[in-house]
């Protein structure tokens, strides 16, 4: 299920770069806007919050699109929300966890988990990023279930993923705060958006 019935206003069209919205050089408006999803790092993206409000648990994430497809004359279809879980052994922590998955996912995000790996306090994640990755090719230039693919982490990893998304002739788009946010994402090569802290509290349930 998409999330059009949550994103109940159509895009409006910009001949100009929103602040905090840069614009690449070689791509062109078109009339009509494309359709994209969402991939989001979870892990990054909470953590990157946390520098911003106290409760990053409150981020609303159809907010959040809402406020990307108003920038990049986008239409999102699907928001995928991707998150490393505690070990069922902690249990007070695995449930607390599982229960803002689930959250998200009676709200219509579609989920994706794996598993954290080592002992308390020395955990480590492992198998996100490439499952990102994987996924925005799947769904991308495999599946061609869209056309544009917004990235939420400010991880410059995924620049690797980005250039093949471009050189297939789509798009790959990057966001997320300024904190944790690559230099290299800025370097003009592709579109990205910079959420400000009054963005982020525009966006809170």
């Amino acid at each position: 299920m998409g999330i059009s019935k949550h994103l109940n206003s159509r895009s409006n069209l910009y001949n100009h770069n929103p602040p905090g919205v840069a614009k690449c050089p070689d791509f062109t408006f078109s009339m009509e806007p494309k359709i994209a999803d969402i991939f989001i790092d979870g892990n990054n993206f909470y953590h990157n919050l946390k520098n911003i409000i106290e409760k990053p648990k409150r981020i609303n994430f159809f907010k959040i699109a809402k406020l990307i497809e108003k920038r990049f004359n986008i239409q999102i279809k699907q928001i995928k929300y991707y998150n490393s879980i505690p070990n069922k052994e902690d249990i007070k922590r695995y449930n607390s966890h599982k229960s803002f998955l689930d959250k998200l996912t009676s709200k219509g995000v579609h989920v994706y988990t794996r598993e954290l790996h080592g002992k308390k306090n020395y955990e480590r994640e492992k198998g996100v990023d490439i499952l990102i990755a994987t996924d925005m090719i799947k769904f991308c230039l495999i599946n061609s279930e869209c056309d544009v693919c917004i990235i939420i982490i400010g991880d410059a990893d995924f620049l690797p993923v980005m250039q093949l998304i471009k050189d297939s002739k789509k798009e790959a788009i990057v966001s997320s705060v300024f904190k944790g946010f690559s230099q290299k994402f800025r370097e003009g090569k592709f579109r990205y958006l910079i959420l400000k802290k009054e963005d982020i509290l525009n966006c809170l349930d």
